[in-house]
């Protein structure tokens, strides 16, 4: 009862910080670049991410558009945290809280507010639903059409959406591997096509219409008496000269700083991931599950790794460590409980007094040390000082 009670503060604490930075959102310049980003739509055409904007459109004449999409991301967030403490509520205490609280998870869009309102927060949405379909073992006849649909969505709101479909296939192969091996190849079969497909289509129609006017077209009539100007991050990478897109990549690699900044964010996002493996050493009991098929292993591990060429065409390397993080978490946890994993960690009574408090501590420093920003461009660096170093700066 304790450690439900201690769940439920650090949720309604996160859910408060959201709810703020959500009215904050509604406040905002139009002319920032995340209300850019949102308002584009299909009115002039078909352009990438164009989805959320359009239903923005329908609702445009009924509804103020600031209103509706500040008010649709605020409820997305909150729905996040009822799906978190659904999908986890089975694991420690101690790495559900290191999880929750990690500046590289629900909190990262607070460090940053830049972060807030980006098209990432239904993608995580998508992700979740995904997750928890896989984690209840619906069956595969409504479980895969429903994934496919999902990420199709999510790919008309964001391309990122793609790159984490991996992980929903790799899942579904793993936790449901007692359905008839036809069944599986199909469904693997079906992973490629989508990719496939979905990559194409999404070149294609970019190159057609990267045109920075129909973006602008698409913005008219959305908001009365209201003329918004194009900015050329809103155009992502898809359909653009290679050279273009990459650029951005190119100047990360090429200050070391901003580099290793990234990298030792990205080592600080898994370490809830890590702890939680070696508890219930999932990971491990995957290997046990294939030694008869090794593989298989190879084979996931070809899937898992078709994420991870984003890196190389998205310049938000913060963002992209913030969808990596909740995908790597929420699939072991969705593993755990396929495979029925025990605590391997278990603290002897005398013991338990001295690891709640070291649990404490760490969740502390932990989660209020450090942040990660979502850019960072020249010879900047990416991780941040916490809250901590912020109370420190205000005593």
């Amino acid at each position: 009862m304790k450690d439900k009670n201690l769940r439920i503060v650090i949720l309604v604490i996160i859910a408060v910080l959201l709810t703020h930075y959500g009215l904050k959102l509604y406040q905002a310049p139009l002319e920032t670049y995340t209300w850019t980003e949102l308002l584009i739509n299909y009115a002039a055409g078909f352009i990438r991410r164009g989805l959320i904007g359009k239903i923005a459109y329908w609702i445009s004449p009924y509804l103020s558009v600031k209103f509706f999409l500040s008010a649709s991301i605020t409820l997305c967030y909150l729905i996040h945290l009822i799906l978190y403490s659904q999908i986890a509520k089975k694991i420690e205490t101690f790495e559900w809280a290191l999880f929750a609280l990690s500046p590289a998870a629900f909190l990262f869009p607070v460090y940053d507010f830049d972060a807030f309102g980006r098209k990432d927060v239904f993608l995580i949405l998508i992700f979740m639903i995904s997750f928890l379909l896989i984690l209840k073992n619906v069956k595969l006849t409504i479980t895969l059409p429903a994934i496919l649909s999902l990420y199709q969505i999510g790919v008309l709101i964001h391309e990122y959406a793609l790159f984490y479909f991996p992980f929903a296939i790799f899942l579904i192969l793993v936790c449901y591997r007692k359905a008839p091996s036809r069944q599986l190849i199909f469904i693997a079969a079906a992973g490629v096509l989508f990719m496939l497909v979905n990559l194409y289509g999404l070149y294609a129609f970019s190159r057609r219409y990267y045109n920075l006017d129909l973006i602008a077209e698409s913005w008219v009539g959305l908001i009365k008496d209201y003329d918004l100007t194009p900015q050329s991050g809103a155009f992502g990478w898809m359909g653009i000269p290679l050279k273009d897109g990459l650029q951005p990549v190119f100047d990360k690699l090429s200050y070391p700083r901003t580099f290793f900044s990234y990298i030792a964010g990205m080592a600080l996002a898994l370490i809830p991931s890590i702890l939680l493996n070696a508890r219930y050493r999932i990971l491990d009991t995957l290997r046990e599950e294939y030694q008869s098929a090794p593989w298989k292993l190879y084979a996931f591990g070809l899937i898992l790794l078709v994420s991870l060429p984003v890196f190389m065409f998205g310049s938000d390397w913060g963002r992209l460590t913030n969808l990596f993080s909740i995908n790597i978490f929420l699939s072991l946890v969705v593993l755990r409980e396929s495979f029925q994993s025990e605590n391997t960690a278990e603290v002897s009574a005398a013991g338990s007094h001295f690891y709640r408090t070291a649990a404490i501590l760490m969740v502390v420093l932990y989660a209020f040390t450090w942040h990660i920003k979502h850019y960072v461009d020249g010879d900047h660096i990416a991780l941040q000082q916490g809250l901590l170093f912020q109370i420190f700066h205000w005593l």
